[in-house]
This record gives structure tokens, sequence and C-alpha cells, in this order.
């Protein structure tokens, strides 16, 4: 029963990170690690919401300048770009502030 409970609680504290992360999706960033930022999708109603998912772009971008390149073609006006490699899926997520 308790093997039950965490495994319902590790999905519950999984589905908000960035992984989970869709377009007009708004993030949260728990930490002010450049490397490891943790960013949670949160409501974007919510005075927690700092940026705004413009593109989430499947693949590995091995550098900054790749992934801006590909967020320049991919979603106009981004500001920042989120790279994750090596946990599951590889993936870059195009970011702009979010508007309050």
């Amino acid at each position: 029963m308790v093997l039950v409970g965490a495994a319902i609680g590790a999905f519950i504290s999984s589905r908000d990170d960035a992984n989970t992360a869709a377009v007009g999706d708004c993030m949260h960033r728990g930490s002010t690690s450049d490397d490891n930022p943790d960013l949670e999708v949160v409501e974007c109603n919510s005075s927690d919401a700092q940026y705004e998912v413009l593109a989430k772009i499947d693949g590995s971008f091995l550098s900054d300048t790749l992934a801006s390149s590909k967020c320049e073609a991919e979603a106009k006006g981004f500001q920042y770009v989120y790279t994750q490699s090596g946990d599951g899926k590889d993936f870059l997520l195009c970011l702009k502030d979010h508007k309050k």
C-alpha cells in the first residue's frame, strides 16, 4: 500500500515538470540556478507565472546557439531557451516573459 502511495505522489509531483509543458502554458522558475532552473507549469492567472511557452521542440540541442537559432525560426518574440536532455525525452522550450 505504501508503494502505491509513493508512486501516485511521484506522478502528481512530476506532472508539472517542464516535460509536460505545452505551447501556451505558463511556467514558474523554482530555482535561481541556471544549470537547474526547476521549471514548473503553473496557471497563467497565478502570481507565480513568470514565463509563457511559445514553442516546444523535440530533439537534442547541444549548444545555446543552436537552441536560439531553432527558437528564432519557430517562435518569434522568444526571450529565453530551456533545453532538457538525458531524462527520457530531449526537448527545447522557447519562452518569453509572461505579462500579468
